[in-house]
C-alpha cells in the first residue's frame, strides 16, 4: 500500500487499511473525495446537513458517511462497512430525535428508500 500512495503522489491521502477484500485499495485525493464532492454540492444548493443524506454499501463509502450528514447504510452492506458503523452508530445527529447514522434492513435502493423514509423524506 505504501508503495501506491507513494505512486499516487503527495495529493493523496495514505491509504487507510480497512477489513474486507484485499483486492481493492482506494486512493483519494485530498481535495476531491466523495465527501468533499457531497459537501461541495450540499453548500452550492444550500442545503443543510439535516437535508443532505449520503448512502454507502462498502468500505470505499467511510469517508463520505463520515461527514456531518445523515448517511445510511444498506442492509447488504460488506462487513467492513458494517463494523464501522456499529462504532459510530451514536455519531451526533443534525436531526433532533433521529439517529445520524441509520443500518437499513433492506437491501439496495429498497434499504435507501427505507432509511428515507426514517429520516422523514419519503
Amino acid at each position: 500500500m505504501a508503495a501506491a500512495a507513494a505512486a499516487a503522489g503527495s495529493a493523496a491521502v495514505p491509504p487507510v487499511p480497512l477489513a474486507g477484500d484485499w483486492r481493492f485499495l482506494d486512493l483519494v485525493p485530498i481535495k476531491a473525495g466523495k465527501l468533499e464532492a457531497l459537501e461541495y454540492v450540499r453548500k452550492q444548493h444550500g442545503f443543510s446537513h439535516a437535508a443532505t443524506v449520503a448512502c454507502g454499501d462498502s468500505g470505499n463509502d467511510i469517508l463520505m458517511l463520515s461527514g456531518q450528514n445523515l448517511a445510511i447504510v444498506v442492509g447488504n452492506a460488506q462487513p467492513d462497512l458494517v463494523k464501522w458503523l456499529q462504532q459510530h452508530v451514536q455519531d451526533e445527529s443534525p436531526l433532533e430525535g433521529k439517529q445520524r447514522l441509520l443500518k437499513a434492513s433492506k437491501h439496495e435502493a429498497y434499504g435507501i428508500l427505507e432509511g428515507l423514509k426514517y429520516f422523514g423524506y419519503v
